[in-house]
């Protein structure tokens, strides 16, 4: 009885050890959590209570002494499928790892990784072939990228945020890599011709804030989703004709959209290179469909014969012949694979809007050369392959030449003849007179430069304009990022703030001279007014400096003005633009308004009457001059006003026809309404060409004009003697004002 029982007790041990065994059949993982090791062994693992044939997982997190990994080891754990560590700063190498046949995910993270380890071998022993669904290296220190080092199948490998300066060729040759991301790498400047040449089966690839300048294409054929975004420095992108089956491409400029959106303009040679490839093809269908029809009607003739399969084809890749009908982008198989592998690509969504867990095989898929094609028997029609393409054209940067229409191209050079030979021949003249320099004549001199900037910067427009025509997405990184961008915007908003902040001082003068013309101690002087004038200038230096060191961007349109608004700071700037031109103006108009109210009823006032009428005429044609730089500025500043409050009611296309005929409307009126049209300007302009010895002839028959008509107290065989031409302004009238307010 008592041996019966003992069968009996024994019976259940037996059955209970079998049934924890079945228990754990699943495998168990092992982690890891602030631990103090320096080396990574099967001794550790097993000292830690696991069984090293059941190990599945393996977790190491929190290790700052962890140096070293008996990659051999590994071998003992036969069921191991995930090797996870993270936060080992001293872990500098990893050596080869030796075949793990069930091995799906390595990831080491946040480490100090220098190389990425050599996990080629990794399935070696593997008869049937298997991949792995992730290799994630973020966060390490890796400098090198070993050839042959990534030799594996997988569905995502991930070197994010690393030190990698370039990709070598070949690198990932014999690979077969879905998803390849380098976010993140600040250093990775250079890509080899054939970083990705030999790899078949790249459908994703990440570049997003890295330093490349070019991208290869060698091994990018199948790619299905590029991102390259937050890169500035990438400046070329290549032809859509590259990427036979590209859907999606997350890029940082939009004139690389527009590169995608006109392929013919972004390569003209790739593009005819296209057309007459599908000319070829368009006549072997032309042939194949007659040859067709040939052995349809021969098969009603003989209905018994077998007609070759051959006859039917029409020799070009992938099309089938279906009703008479040809598709030139079908596919063939792809393989997947049920998995619930996470994203490990970090940057939340990277990937986002793909599958993580699938992996896909080779696919020979010829969709036409960035194009996608239906053909009927000797009737191809081609539409362009259309690609997602983000940042998409805008209001702000739409796919148009620097001035966008004919008529505006053409129209923009008259307007910068008139601005800079009017303000040259002005500073000219001003400049080398050689009489005493008076405030109105030191002012004029600040007025004319600033309204030669407006026109030297139009003139750099047209210029690129001129050498860019009908491509200039191709040229936009140059021009945008490049010094003559930053010159251009940096000259457009100096001249603008001082152009304001000169006509303000020429009011404030005009209305001293006049309101207060018999107080001669109240006038601005020539030291005052060249002590606000150097406040002038320095206010608008820093003004259009302050987008040279990242407040507001003059990057941000082909027209190189700081529109855009990302932030605080940007619309903070712009609205202080605003606001001091708006002050100017507001300034303006009320000294005006004063002075016409000083000059009411002058005419009553006996010898101050014709004075007084004097003054009436120059407060006329001063307000015809604000007039014209109000009329000038009112435009730009409404619409500047209203996309800066978010709702921009005209875009750069046609803020363009602003920018030409408003915009510098007072560069090209303000020379000839305050100095050319004057007559205090033909004196200069005659005393500089009589200094010259040349013209006599003009100098003589200004003598003649300038001569009063003889009077009978005059004698009449005594030529009047002539006024002189550069001493008129120190004559003062009735009331002590300079004659020089006279236009």
């Amino acid at each position: 009885m008592c041996f019966r029982l003992l069968l009996w007790f024994l019976l259940l041990i037996y059955l209970a050890d079998r049934i924890i065994c079945h228990m754990h059949e699943g495998g168990v993982s092992v982690v890891l959590h602030q631990t103090n090791i320096t080396k990574l062994t099967a001794r550790v693992i097993h000292q830690s209570g696991y069984h090293l044939h059941k190990v599945e997982h393996l977790s190491i997190m929190d290790a700052p002494k962890l140096e070293h990994i008996a990659v051999e080891d590994l071998t003992k754990m036969p069921k191991l499928k995930s090797l996870f560590i993270t936060q080992a700063p001293r872990l500098h190498r990893i050596a080869t790892l030796p075949p793990l046949p069930e091995l799906r995910t390595f990831m080491v993270t946040t480490s100090g990784l220098l190389e990425v380890p050599n996990l080629s071998h990794v399935h070696d022993s593997k008869s049937t072939p298997t991949y792995l669904q992730a290799i994630d290296l973020e966060g390490n220190h890796i400098r090198r990228l070993p050839i042959h080092a990534l030799r594996v199948r997988a569905d995502q490998v991930s070197l994010n945020y690393n030190l990698l300066e370039e990709v070598p060729a070949f690198a990932f040759k014999n690979s077969q890599i879905s998803k390849l991301s380098f976010r993140g790498n600040a250093k990775l400047r250079h890509l080899d011709e054939n970083a990705f040449a030999s790899n078949l089966l790249l459908r994703q690839l990440d570049l997003s804030s890295t330093a490349i300048t070019s991208l290869p294409t060698a091994g990018l054929q199948k790619l299905e989703v590029l991102r390259i975004e937050k890169t500035p420095t990438l400046k070329y992108i290549p032809s859509i004709y590259e990427f036979q089956n590209l859907q999606k491409a997350y890029l940082t400029h939009h004139f690389h959209c527009c590169a995608f959106k006109f392929p013919e303009r972004h390569n003209p040679i790739r593009h005819q290179m296209y057309k007459k490839q599908m000319d070829l093809m368009k006549e072997k269908c032309a042939q194949q469909q007659k040859v067709v029809r040939k052995r349809r009607s021969l098969e009603h003739l003989e209905p018994f014969k077998v007609i070759p399969q051959q006859y039917y084809s029409t020799n070009l890749d992938n099309i089938t012949t279906d009703s008479g009908e040809t598709d030139l982008s079908t596919a063939t198989t792809s393989e997947e694979y049920d998995t619930n592998a996470e994203d490990y690509f970090g940057d939340s969504g990277s990937w986002e809007d793909e599958d993580p867990g699938e992996f896909h095989e080779p696919v020979n898929n010829t969709s036409g050369i960035g194009f996608t094609m239906s053909a009927e028997c000797g009737n191809f029609s081609m539409s362009p392959r259309k690609v997602d393409c983000t940042p998409m054209p805008d209001a702000l940067n739409p796919c148009e030449d620097v001035m966008g229409w004919s008529w505006l191209r053409a129209s923009v050079w008259f307007v910068i003849a008139a601005a800079v030979v009017g303000n040259v021949a002005v500073l000219l003249v001003l400049l080398t007179n050689h009489m005493e320099m008076t405030v109105p004549r030191f002012l004029m001199c600040h007025l004319a430069f600033s309204d030669l900037c407006t026109g030297l910067y139009l003139f750099m427009l047209a210029v690129v304009d001129l050498r860019s025509y009908g491509e200039f997405f191709n040229y936009a990184y140059d021009w945008q990022y490049g010094i003559g961008c930053q010159m251009a915007g940096f000259l457009s908003v100096f001249s603008g703030q001082l152009s304001v902040i000169t006509l303000t001082i020429v009011t404030l003068e005009r209305w001293f001279a006049i309101t207060y013309a018999i107080y001669l101690e109240r006038r601005i002087s020539l030291a005052v007014a060249a002590k606000i004038m150097i406040f002038g200038w320095l206010f608008s230096a820093l003004m259009a400096g302050l987008p040279l060191v990242g407040v507001s961007d003059y990057s941000s349109t082909s027209i190189c003005l700081p529109v855009e608004s990302k932030d605080v700071g940007d619309a903070v700037y712009q609205g202080s633009i605003f606001m001091t031109s708006a002050l100017a103006w507001v300034t303006i108009v009320i000294c005006y308004v004063q002075i016409y109210r000083s000059l009411g009823g002058g005419e009553s006032y006996g010898g101050r009457g014709a004075a007084a009428a004097a003054e009436r005429r120059i407060a006329n044609k001063m307000a015809l001059l604000i007039g014209t730089d109000l009329l000038c500025w009112a435009p730009v500043a409404f619409f500047g006003v209203t996309a800066l409050a978010g709702a921009p009611l005209v875009d750069v296309s046609h803020g363009k026809v602003l920018l030409v005929f408003f915009y510098p409307l007072n560069a090209c009126a303000n020379p000839f309404l305050y100095a050319i049209l004057t007559k205090q300007y033909r004196r200069d302009l005659l005393n500089l060409i009589a200094r010259t010895g040349k013209c006599n002839w003009l100098i003589e028959r200004y003598k003649l004009a300038a001569t009063p008509p003889p009077t009978a107290h005059t004698n009449q065989s005594t030529p009047a003697q002539l006024l002189p031409l550069v001493d008129n302004q120190k004559r003062q009238s009735l009331g002590g004002k300079d004659s020089e307010i006279t236009l």
